[in-house]
């Protein structure tokens, strides 16, 4: 091997740089391994850094798996359905939420379930925050009534999708999301906005 390249100093990397390549090791360790096999170890090793690099960034395994899918496939509140109708929004926002679960696959999915108390409460209420927004909208066009919705109706539906996911062990099917929005969630809100 040639002096001048066994002598050349490794280039660290740090900031925005570090954090893009450890997203990238943990998605694809993800996407080879699955959700029970991946580890903060095998992130650090592939990155050429150790494990308190990364606990430095995310507390621990689901934090980091969680930031990887979101560097991956965004976030729903990227692009919260403006359809015209609310039950046209929720339709959108299910179907979206379900393609969300088959592009990072239902392990990682599930995986991640398992683990929710290493995810950070704001984060948890992303869902539900995005059905409020589709919803304020529809009270701005006039289509629902001004009372609140529980937060409880607005956690339904990521619930039972959840839910969905864990006993089929695969995202729901259109006819499930149709129930998910027309039997159950819009009778809710239409009923509380009323009060």
């Amino acid at each position: 091997m040639d002096a001048r390249t066994e002598s050349r100093p490794v280039r660290r990397r740090r900031g925005r740089e570090l954090d893009n390549a450890l997203l990238e090791a943990a998605w694809e360790q993800l996407q080879r391994e699955g959700y029970a096999a991946f580890t903060i170890d095998a992130v650090a090793q592939a990155v050429g850094t150790s494990r308190a690099v990364i606990y430095r960034r995310w507390p621990g395994r689901a934090a980091l798996v969680h930031a990887a899918v979101r560097a991956h496939t965004g976030t729903v509140t990227e692009h919260v359905p403006d359809t015209g109708s609310l039950a046209g929004d929720v339709s959108v926002l299910l179907h979206e939420l379900a393609d969300r679960i088959e592009r990072i696959g239902v392990d990682v999915a599930i995986g991640l379930l398992s683990e929710l108390d290493e995810i950070p409460d704001d984060v948890k209420a992303t869902v539900p925050r995005v059905f409020e927004e589709v919803i304020d909208r529809a009270r701005a066009r006039g289509e629902i009534g001004g009372s609140p919705i529980p937060e409880t109706v607005l956690s339904m539906p990521g619930a039972l999708i959840r839910y969905s996911m864990i006993s089929e062990r695969a995202a729901p099917s259109d006819q499930a999301l149709e129930h998910i929005a027309n039997q159950l969630f819009l009778p809710l809100v239409r009923y509380h906005a009323s009060l």
